[in-house]
């Protein structure tokens, strides 16, 4: 009896731990998965606090008679259960904040779909990138003359001046998909080279 309550809290706890991670990723949809970079995001440090807090309930819980079972297995026996009922709360959080994040990325992606028509149709393109606060690097008249070019080809780089959150960057994403092909049917295959070259040629009087 022992050895099989201690496999079951075991697995549960492994449980536990899988669920811990996929709560992360579901609360942080459409965000991608990368184990070594998001470990410290996981909030294993939270998980093991209130497996602590548990099993110190659990232990005193235990030393009450409860039939004719030993300490060892009224211990592991509701440590199981009171884990289980942790683990049902943390998949249940996960799958809440998937499920919303999911409505408000699709929301996003949308409105960032009607954009991009709306840009096409405008002939603008604006491409949003997070810079955090830039210093010029040339004088106004050149930054004038680099931003005529981007507009000759149709787009604009728009610095938002902070992190963005990766909801943002993949609607972002889909704008750029839908805006590619318009681009280079509107300048022709490698514009982004082109302009490129361009805009070089007008830094030089920067230095």
């Amino acid at each position: 009896m022992t050895k099989k309550l201690t496999i079951i809290n075991i697995v549960i706890l492994i449980f536990i731990f899988f669920a811990s991670v996929g709560t992360f990723y579901g609360i942080n949809y459409p965000l991608k998965f990368n184990f070594p970079y998001h470990f410290r995001d996981f909030g294993f440090g939270y998980v093991l606090i209130v497996i602590s807090i548990i099993a110190l309930v659990t232990a005193l819980v235990s030393t009450l008679n409860i039939k004719t079972f030993n300490y060892k297995n009224k211990f592991l026996g509701i440590f199981a259960l009171v884990n289980s009922i942790f683990l049902a709360f943390i998949i249940f959080e996960g799958i809440l904040g998937f499920n919303r994040q999911k409505v408000e990325y699709e929301k996003l992606e949308t409105e960032y779909v009607k954009l991009a028509k709306q840009d096409i149709n405008n002939d603008k393109v604006t491409y949003k990138y997070a810079g955090g606060l830039t210093i010029p690097e040339c004088a106004q008249n050149i930054e004038n003359k680099i931003d005529s070019i981007n507009k000759k080809y149709g787009v604009t780089y728009f610095n938002t001046g902070c992190t963005i959150f990766e909801q943002e960057v993949k609607a972002q994403d889909k704008y750029a998909e839908i805006v590619k092909p318009y681009l280079e049917k509107r300048n022709g295959k490698n514009w982004e080279q082109k302009m490129a070259k361009e805009i070089e040629i007008i830094k030089r009087d920067c230095r």
